[in-house]
């Protein structure tokens, strides 16, 4: 009898594990669905509150907390925001990236994004910035790159960064060309797993073309 009633006991726990990971996966997909078709800074702010209300319910997941971090982003990047508001928008950004490199640490696409997230944020005021926040983040793709040399974000990344800093400074388009051409070819053979960030293609093809 105390074993159909463990069995019982087990059998429910299972459907409501099920049931609570079904819930969590039809959120996140409806969350990518929102970043999919953003186009402006405001369809991204309001992707990012999205995950960010996934991300207080969820406290043990990276994802969540890792897209609100890539919509803060994207809504600094593409707004007209003054330069005190977008420091404030990239320094949440990075807040939720920490958070997710705490939930999921050494992480390869969470130290890329802290790349972007860094080199946006240098941009807010080059002059003032450049010479300690570029080597940060090269530094972050640089490890993006060694925590998993097939993550093509990771290149995208470190070729982003050279592609937009001078050549005084150690970039240059032709510095960014061979390590765009390498996450170009990373992406090509690069399959998404799940809810796992899929994005960047697109930007490495198009900063490739650019740098010939």
């Amino acid at each position: 009898m105390k074993t159909i009633q463990f069995i019982a006991i087990l059998f429910f726990a299972t459907l409501t594990s099920y049931a609570q990971t079904d819930k969590f996966t039809t959120a996140m997909q409806k969350g990518l669905n929102l970043i999919d078709s953003a186009k402006t800074a405001d369809d991204y702010t309001a992707a990012g509150n999205y995950f960010e209300r996934i991300a207080t319910a969820e406290q043990k997941q990276w994802l969540p907390q890792y897209y609100v971090a890539f919509n803060n982003l994207h809504a600094a990047l593409m707004g007209k925001q003054d330069a005190e508001t977008k420091d404030a928008i990239y320094d949440k950004a990075m807040l939720y990236a920490e958070k997710a490199n705490t939930l999921m640490p050494n992480n390869s696409e969470v130290y890329a994004l802290q790349a972007y997230i860094t080199f946006m944020k240098m941009a807010v005021a080059p002059q003032a910035r450049a010479m300690s926040m570029i080597p940060k983040a090269t530094a972050l793709a640089d490890k993006a790159i060694s925590l998993n040399p097939e993550n093509p974000r990771a290149y995208l990344m470190k070729g982003q960064n050279l592609f937009y800093t001078p050549e005084m400074f150690g970039g240059g388009k032709a510095k960014a060309k061979p390590v765009l051409t390498t996450a170009v070819a990373k992406f090509d053979q690069f399959k998404a797993v799940g809810l796992e960030p899929n994005w960047g293609k697109g930007r490495a093809k198009s900063l490739l073309e650019q740098s010939n």
